[in-house]
């Protein structure tokens, strides 16, 4: 009887770079300079704040791993796991005060965990005799999830044991992960075990799933949880170039190296999506170029010169091209709205 959270046909692999944030800052509280793992990546960390930018997975996961050995902490995503802030956490807290028992919290927290990223699948499973909730990655990583392992243990095991309240037994929980070098093998009194999938599971009493659970009616208010949003390439891409457009080189190769993935496996997913690079380059040109118009902040040849267009005249050239007016015509219908 499983509650699933996502299909199968957006497996693309690409996430939220923001969800990298807490680990940033984990470091920085403590004095460690996160620059040397960054450069390792060849990433910003002004990037890490910015919930619009993506990229792949696998990324994530490498930046992590440097992370954790900068500061030599072999179990850094567990120990930043343990100071996230769940209530805090759209889809817990949401799922958290709109509930009464434990199977109505799980199955309301499988539908919006998600939002968070399309790189793993949710699922919650329930037997005879214990309830299973499994993260399943919708990839083989070629970079191992160590510390994204050790993460979602302390997130998970925090969140039932909030959960369940009284009823907490932690001899009567398992977790299971192909990586469970990222936690002690006696983390919590719960049972750590080899799990033969890349993603991760923990499963507990199924009767636990009828109690009702422990909410926390002074949390504080919840932000707004995001829109469902499939997380393309396409949109990955937009994500990372849209400061870039002025840059000479945006060939296949520098973008798939901004978004951590291989060539090949960018050029077959723009392929999966019918369009080329060059094409949603020109897109995003076109868009962006857009916003600055209705916004009226930036002269046109600015504007062009964000989008790499050195001369007004070619910048108006392509405009009109692509839309069928002129920046100076277009600005001027926007205005009259």
């Amino acid at each position: 009887m499983p509650f699933n959270s996502t299909s199968q046909e957006h497996s693309e692999g690409f996430i939220r770079l923001a969800l990298a944030a807490p680990f940033l800052q984990f470091l920085t509280t403590r004095g460690i300079n996160p620059q040397p793992a960054l450069d390792q990546v060849g990433l910003k960390a002004e990037l890490l704040s910015d919930p619009s930018v993506y990229v792949h997975s696998e990324l994530v996961y490498g930046l992590l791993n440097a992370f954790s050995e900068l500061s030599g902490d072999r179990f850094l995503g567990l120990n930043v796991g343990e100071t996230f802030d769940l209530q805090g956490w759209p889809p817990f807290a949401d799922a958290l005060q709109s509930t009464t028992t434990l199977f109505e919290f799980f199955a309301r927290f499988v539908g919006l965990v998600p939002q968070e990223s399309n790189s793993v699948r949710h699922s919650l499973v329930i037997e005879a005799d214990k309830a299973i909730y499994r993260i399943e990655r919708q990839q083989e990583p070629t970079v191992q999830p160590i510390q994204v392992t050790g993460f979602g243990a302390a997130i998970y095991v925090r969140l039932l044991q909030t959960v369940v309240g009284s009823s907490w037994d932690p001899a009567q929980v398992r977790w299971e992960s192909r990586y469970i070098n990222g936690l002690p093998l006696d983390y919590k009194g719960i049972e750590v075990g080899l799990g033969t999938d890349p993603g991760m599971q923990i499963s507990f009493p199924v009767e636990w799933l009828f109690l009702n659970h422990v909410s926390n009616a002074s949390a504080a208010p919840i932000a707004s949880v995001r829109e469902k949003e499939e997380v393309t390439v396409v949109a990955a891409l937009r994500s990372v170039l849209r400061d870039k457009l002025d840059e000479a080189d945006l060939g296949p190769v520098v973008v798939a190296g901004l978004l951590g993935i291989p060539p090949e496996r960018f050029s077959r997913a723009l392929q999966q999506q019918g369009t080329t690079l060059p094409r949603e380059i020109k897109r995003l040109r076109v868009d962006v170029a857009k916003e600055h118009l209705k916004e009226g902040a930036m002269t046109i040849a600015e504007i062009g010169l964000t989008l790499g267009y050195s001369d007004k005249s070619h910048f108006t050239r392509f405009f009109r091209g692509q839309t069928g007016t002129t920046p100076t015509q277009y600005r001027l219908e926007q205005k009259s709205k």
